[in-house]
């Protein structure tokens, strides 16, 4: 199981951990679009294309290995020639299930702790690159929800 936990509240900066060991950090800076990581050596980017909500993994030379579609309620993750179901299954969004091919839930990304500092993937049969884009897209469209809900109460409130 990986599990993500907010180091620095500031740029939201992450410690990725499976199982308790040290996998990689990465961090959400406001401002940014996407995220970087290193796993196994390998650097990765995490773009998020602004208006459409697709989000893609790159490697370090700039092929893409996986995307999303546009992420939502119902969302989907292609890699490798094969799709990947999720579906947010809490309010908030809060949690993520995966759905297997027989149509029942096959593992889940779960948000919790203070100001959501901490989440956790618990993704079976995808590789680890896979589960850390999967749990960095929900972080990262938490974010966003949570910067347009922001913008929203500000323009109702007269600021």
């Amino acid at each position: 199981m990986l599990q993500a936990k907010r180091t620095k509240l500031a740029n939201q900066e992450y410690e990725l951990t499976e199982d308790g060991r040290a996998l990689t950090t990465f961090s959400l800076p406001r401002g940014r679009i996407g995220a970087r990581f290193t796993l196994n050596g390998v650097d990765y980017l995490v773009r998020t294309h602004r208006f459409s909500g697709v989000y893609e993994l790159l490697d370090g030379e700039g092929n893409a290995v996986a995307a999303t579609d546009r992420v939502r309620r119902d969302w989907h993750m292609t890699c490798s020639g094969r799709t990947v179901p999720f579906r947010r299954t809490a309010a908030a969004g809060r949690e993520h299930t995966m759905i297997g091919d027989d149509g029942e839930p096959a593992g889940t990304i779960h948000c919790s702790g203070h100001v959501h500092s901490e989440a956790t993937a618990d993704l079976p049969g995808l590789e680890l690159v896979l589960q850390v884009f999967a749990l960095v897209v929900v972080l990262l469209r938490r974010r966003r929800k949570r910067a347009a809900a922001g913008v929203r109460g500000a323009s109702l409130a007269g600021g």
